[in-house]
């Protein structure tokens, strides 16, 4: 059986993209700032928000996050 090729745009916000958003967020910035590092624009990250459990889940716990101590995979020691 052979393996058909992907159909269609990959998705916009990835695994990694998440991590920098979640990252930005816990460091107190703001949806834009955060959106313009990690390089999407508010417009999806509110689809994300709207359409993925998954996205949403991990965007409030980084909300929540905001006044505690956060070590970040971004953080160079």
């Amino acid at each position: 059986m052979e393996i058909g090729k992907a159909i269609g745009r990959p998705p916009k916000v990835t695994y990694t993209t998440m991590l920098r958003l979640e990252d930005s967020i816990q460091h107190n910035s703001t949806i834009t700032e955060a959106c313009r590092w990690a390089g999407i624009s508010r417009t999806t990250f509110f689809y994300y928000m709207r359409n993925s459990v998954v996205f949403k889940e991990k965007m409030e716990a980084a909300k929540d996050n905001q006044n505690k101590v956060v070590f970040s995979f971004f953080t160079l020691v």
